[in-house]
C-alpha cells in the first residue's frame, strides 16, 4: 500500500513502525558533508553523532540546517553551532543555514548553502544525520528535491525516549510519533514528499 493510501484514523503501532523505522543502514561511506537537521528538543543527540562522524573523518564538513521553526525566537542552528564548536568540529569547516522553518526547506536551503560553499555540482555524497522518528520523512524530502546524482549515506543516533522499540510506551511518544506518522500521510497525499509503498 502506498503511504498516500494509509488511513491515519485507523493507525496501529505496527503500521506506525512499518512507516517511519524501516531505515537503511549507515553504509559507512565518506561524503562531501554531514548534514545535520537542526531541533531544538532533539539536538544534542543529532550533533554528538554529527561530531562523531565528522572526528572519523567521514566529511570535511557539517552543514547544521535549522531556522527558528514556529516555536522558537531562537534559530536552531546557531544553537547547534556553539554545541559543535565544543565538540571538536572546527569552526571554519561549519557551514550555517538559518533560514529554514521546515524539512522542505531544510533541504531546499541547504542545497543553496552547499552551492555557495562548495558548488553543488562537487557534492556526490552527504552524509545525513537526524533523529530515527524525523528520517523517513527527510528521506522522501530528499528523494523529491535533491539532485539526482547526490547520494546520502543516513545516521541516526540511538534514541531512548522516541525510537521504534519504546515510542509506544509513553503518552509524549505516542502523541509525537503518531503526530509525525500522520504528517507523512498528509504530505505524500500532497505531494510534498515523494510516495512510497509500505509493506502492510
Amino acid at each position: 500500500m502506498l503511504l498516500s493510501e494509509i488511513n491515519g484514523k485507523k493507525l496501529t503501532p505496527e503500521i506506525i513502525n512499518k512507516m517511519l523505522f524501516d531505515l537503511p543502514q549507515d553504509d559507512g561511506e565518506h561524503g562531501d558533508c554531514i548534514l545535520i537537521f537542526g531541533s531544538i528538543k532533539r539536538q544534542e543527540e543529532r550533533i554528538q553523532l554529527a561530531a562523531k562522524l565528522y572526528n572519523e573523518n567521514r566529511a570535511p564538513y557539517v552543514l547544521i540546517s535549522g531556522g527558528k521553526g514556529f516555536k522558537s525566537n531562537v534559530e536552531e542552528s546557531k544553537l547547534m553551532l556553539k554545541r559543535a564548536i565544543e565538540l571538536g568540529i572546527p569552526k571554519e569547516k561549519i557551514i550555517i543555514e538559518d533560514e529554514s522553518n521546515n524539512t522542505t526547506e531544510n533541504v531546499l536551503y541547504s542545497m543553496v548553502a552547499l552551492e555557495k560553499k562548495l558548488l553543488l555540482k562537487n557534492v556526490n555524497r552527504l552524509i545525513i544525520v537526524t533523529s530515527p522518528f524525523h528520517m523517513q520523512r527527510v528521506i522522501l524530502t530528499i528523494s523529491k528535491y535533491l539532485p539526482k546524482w547526490i547520494k546520502c549515506s543516513y545516521c541516526y543516533p540511538k534514541d531512548n525516549e522516541f525510537s521504534k522499540d519504546n515510542w509506544y510506551k509513553s503518552e509524549r511518544g505516542i502523541k509525537l510519533v503518531t503526530h509525525e506518522a500522520k504528517r507523512l500521510i498528509y504530505y505524500s497525499k500532497h505531494k510534498y514528499i515523494d510516495d512510497k509503498e509500505i509493506n502492510i
